[in-house]
């Protein structure tokens, strides 16, 4: 007797997947124009960059030596932070990609603004605040 439950349950389990795959059907084009996957993806985190220069050059001017143009020099952005419970979204919404700005706060700031080889200061941005914004992307 003992055998034989043995017997049944070893055939029992080697069915298993058997069953498991019993409903599975192959789904055509039409049919697959029906399924979607996930809501989109979600980007949280601490952000900050360095840039060593941004130079403008009027090349009309046709002088070659640097004095036709403006330098911002030693850029920083800071403090850039998005918080996990309000993260940058991209999702795609009526064939158009959709990223979704969060309150994303930081700041900018330039540690000297150059005209040829001359100073002229500084530049901060401070409180910049970029909630609410969308950027769409498609092709046409």
């Amino acid at each position: 007797m003992m055998t034989l439950k043995k017997l049944a349950l070893a055939a029992a389990v080697m069915a298993v997947p058997f069953m498991a795959q019993a409903d599975l059907k192959a789904l055509d084009d039409a049919d697959l124009a029906g399924v979607t996957g996930q809501a989109g993806i979600s980007i949280a985190g601490n952000f900050d960059a360095t840039i060593g220069s941004i130079v403008y050059t009027d090349t009309e001017t046709g002088v070659s030596d640097g004095s036709n143009s403006l330098s911002l020099n030693t850029v920083s952005l800071s403090g850039f932070n998005i918080d996990e419970s309000n993260p940058l979204t991209i999702d795609v919404k009526d064939n158009k990609l959709e990223i979704g700005l969060p309150g994303i706060n930081g700041g900018v700031s330039v540690g000297a603004v150059k005209i040829g080889a001359n100073s002229i200061g500084g530049v901060a941005i401070n409180g910049l605040d970029m909630a609410g914004s969308t950027v769409k992307i498609w092709g046409h």
